[in-house]
């Protein structure tokens, strides 16, 4: 069985377009971290745990920046902080009644992160 994670908004930095006096110009979007990061299991299982995980640098050891409090129940939603992370590029880890996995995942502009057969 594969598990499908899917981040739902914008994710990656895009280049914004406006327009001003009739002519198009480009502006960048700025890149910021999400505060907090919305978790919706659309599976018919439990999901028994979640973590989003900042890697290591040199020899420190990994950091864990935001965790599910307990169980997410079929069909339900959550939504956790992020305490601590920098950068946009993180591994997240969960485990469901029937399965365990991990993924990267983006968290810059938008964390709607949705778990779906």
């Amino acid at each position: 069985m594969k598990l499908r994670l899917a981040m739902i908004g914008v994710v990656a930095a895009g280049v914004g377009v406006a327009q001003t006096a009739g002519a198009t110009k480009l502006r960048l979007t700025p890149i910021k971290l999400a505060q907090t990061v919305n978790l919706e299991n659309q599976r018919p299982v439990s999901l028994k745990s979640f973590e989003i995980v900042m890697a290591a640098k040199d020899k420190s050891p990994e950091t864990i920046v935001g965790k599910l409090d307990g169980p997410l129940a079929a069909g339900a939603r959550a939504q956790f902080p992020l305490i601590g992370a920098k950068g946009c590029l993180f591994e997240a880890r969960w485990t469901f009644d029937d399965a365990k996995d991990s993924g990267d995942v983006d968290l810059c502009n938008d964390a709607h992160i949705v778990f779906a057969d």
